[in-house]
């Protein structure tokens, strides 16, 4: 099912909408400005999602930030929320999925050592997106926030 048309805001209409990459890339890359920057973060994109489907065998993300809508200024990343269908199966990971998983998200505040150095923020796939894991029982909360203002969030399912 392909995404809906803008709205007179830039924005897609309130509510999920599912999509899947073809769907993504037709509204958000073809159908808005800077096309140039939006190839490159919709190829980010494609990546973070293999590596998400390899790890979460089965779920579902949402999609937000400046990607998702169609303003005058070039996106300069997006948001992605990892809504696993099982989550226990992530508690099952091995120590290879577990570090796969942890390169799938954001963090924020990171204190490394030898040497011991401070990073405000570590992003997967270069720094091109933010990328998320929500909680059992958090979905409302995940959804209040980007959904704020009337904006619509692209799902897609695997």
């Amino acid at each position: 099912m392909a995404l809906p048309h803008w709205t007179p805001q830039n924005l897609l209409p309130p509510g999920r909408h599912h999509a899947d990459l073809a769907d993504v890339y037709e509204r958000l890359v073809y159908d808005a400005p800077h096309q140039n920057e939006r190839e490159i973060l919709f190829s980010a994109l494609n990546s973070y999602l293999g590596v998400a489907q390899r790890v979460i065998t089965s779920g579902r993300a949402w999609l937000g930030g400046a990607f998702v809508t169609r303003t005058a200024h070039p996106p300069r990343g997006l948001d992605v929320v990892l809504l696993p269908d099982e989550w226990g199966a992530l508690k099952r990971l091995d120590d290879t999925g577990r570090t796969a998983l942890y390169g799938l998200l954001t963090l924020r505040g990171i204190i490394v050592g030898q040497p011991a150095m401070y990073l405000d923020q570590i992003q997967p796939v270069g720094g091109m997106l933010d990328g998320f894991l929500c909680r059992p029982g958090d979905e409302d909360v995940w959804e209040s926030v980007w959904a704020e203002g009337g904006r619509g969030i692209p799902e897609m399912v695997w």
